[in-house]
């Protein structure tokens, strides 16, 4: 009987999370629905839920990021629910499993993806000499300050080397993350619970 349920809460999960990424995709065309239109619908369904994690922590720039997690969070929910209906059995090693899995796929590896995609921009426009696009971002202009900090403290490097340096220490972050979450997660399951 608990598995039953547990298979049709994650299947409705399923469904809420689609209704998510629909309201999410109709907020960039109509971000303000008209009452009784369809996105308005779909925004009375999903934004009392959307609404619990928005934060200007989430904000990076022009980006909202609140709604993947909340997506992760039932993207978790939905696993459990689907080991539960599978197996009849869950354990604190899979949840922390799950977690780590929901907090890389949904949060970590976003953020550093978007991250070495405007770094590369950056660096192809510090060899094209193009100002407006090398200053496109302040996410990036950070950075470069801090990279010619680090490296750099007692003399001016050129634009194109701190953005190769940059560029280069984000993508070692991303891999060096991206081991680290998996050997947690291997930890993880070895935990007896």
């Amino acid at each position: 009987m608990l598995t039953q349920l547990a298979a049709f809460l994650s299947r409705l999960i399923s469904l809420y999370s689609f209704f998510i990424w629909l309201r999410i995709i109709m907020s960039w065309f109509n971000p303000y629905p008209r009452q009784g239109s369809i996105s308005w619908y779909f925004s009375r369904m999903v934004d009392p839920y959307l609404n619990l994690f928005r934060s200007r922590r989430f904000i990076i720039g022009y980006f909202d990021f609140s709604p993947l997690f909340a997506i992760a969070l039932l993207s978790v929910a939905q696993s459990l629910l689907e080991v539960f209906a599978a197996t009849g059995y869950m354990s604190l090693s899979l949840v922390i499993i799950y977690l780590l899995q929901a907090f890389w796929s949904y949060g970590l590896s976003v953020l550093l993806i978007i991250l070495i995609i405007l770094l590369a921009i950056r660096t192809i426009a510090s060899f094209t000499h193009s100002p407006g696009l090398s200053r496109m971002n302040g996410v990036t202009e950070n950075i470069i300050r801090r990279v010619q900090m680090l490296f750099f403290p007692h003399r001016i490097a050129k634009e194109s080397t701190l953005a190769i340096i940059a560029l280069v220490i984000a993508v070692l972050a991303y891999f060096a993350c991206r081991y680290l979450i998996i050997l947690l997660m291997n930890l993880a399951f070895r935990i007896p619970l």
